[in-house]
């Protein structure tokens, strides 16, 4: 699944670009150029605005009314419609630009990284559109503490 998400939904969008799903997120993009994109891209758009979602289906694209504000409800929206919250970073997209992540050696990457990381951590991944290098630590526990929580809750 590929997705087109709106301006509301930030950190949605980048749980899912780090699940390794194509999702189009611009907060500059009006609605109506998101649903033309979605449609001529094959996304599946992702909205809050009754009118906005409307619209979309009007015009023959896959859509998804979200109505909850609370984080963990909307995540597990998205698992009631067979999106996989993966807990590591091995299929992920850069959660800023979207690009595919690519795995990389320890020494191509110390020097961008804290010192202290680069001698805590072994697997790092960077991305191929802006550079950015991520790793296993701290934050993917956080990941996978929400996931764990949401699916006993639910």
């Amino acid at each position: 699944m590929r997705f087109a998400v709106d301006a509301m939904f930030g950190r949605l969008a980048r749980w899912l670009r780090m699940s390794g799903y194509d999702t189009l997120y611009d907060v500059e993009l009006k609605d109506g150029r998101l649903i033309m994109m979605a449609k001529e891209e094959g996304r599946v758009l992702l909205t809050r605005d009754r009118d906005a979602y409307g619209r979309a289906v009007k015009e023959g694209v896959r859509a998804v009314f979200i109505s909850s504000t609370d984080f963990r409800e909307q995540l597990r929206q998205m698992e009631e419609l067979g999106v996989i919250f993966r807990e590591t970073p091995e299929h992920a997209r850069c959660p800023y630009c979207n690009k595919e992540l690519v795995r990389a050696d320890k020494k191509d990457i110390k020097a961008k990284v804290p010192e202290r990381v680069g001698e805590a951590y072994d697997k790092f991944w960077t991305c191929e559109g802006c550079g950015r290098v991520y790793w296993h630590g701290g934050h993917w526990k956080n990941i996978m503490e929400t996931l764990r929580s949401i699916r006993k809750d639910g």
